[in-house]
């Protein structure tokens, strides 16, 4: 019986010990931008890009998801700027964990599938992790 107890006693302990090492891992993790840019199939269609806007905003309610931005595409003179797309949208996630979790849930397939891609004649993602 004092054998059990011992074991119980250093399995509390190891426990206490990892749980502080888990949490400040956790605390390391920098948030996750993801970055779509979209060029419609009928150029600059704000009826479309509305549809695009109006939808995206559902994407804030899959887990991990801490800001959905959309926008439309600001106009620039300079040569080093490309604006050529018609919409974006911009996610931003508490981990890399999150966006790999995102990339497969329902509502993300949906509103890709249904409303995004019969729409878009180009997308391009860029995912970059933010040091804040």
């Amino acid at each position: 019986m004092n054998t059990m107890k011992k074991y119980i006693s250093i399995l509390i302990t190891v426990g206490f010990m990892i749980s502080p090492c888990h949490a400040e891992d956790l605390a390391k993790e920098e948030p996750v931008y993801h970055v779509v840019l979209i060029w419609l199939k009928t150029y600059r269609n704000e009826m479309r890009i509305n549809k695009i806007i109006n939808a995206s905003k559902e994407l804030k309610n899959i887990p991990g998801v801490l800001e959905v931005s959309t926008g439309r595409v600001l106009r620039s003179s300079r040569v080093i700027v490309d604006d050529t797309f018609d919409v974006s949208v911009i996610i931003k996630f508490a981990s890399k964990e999150y966006l790999k979790d995102y990339l497969v849930h329902p509502i993300h397939i949906k509103i890709a599938n249904e409303v995004i891609k019969p729409l878009a004649n180009k997308i391009t993602v860029y995912d970059t992790i933010i040091q804040e």
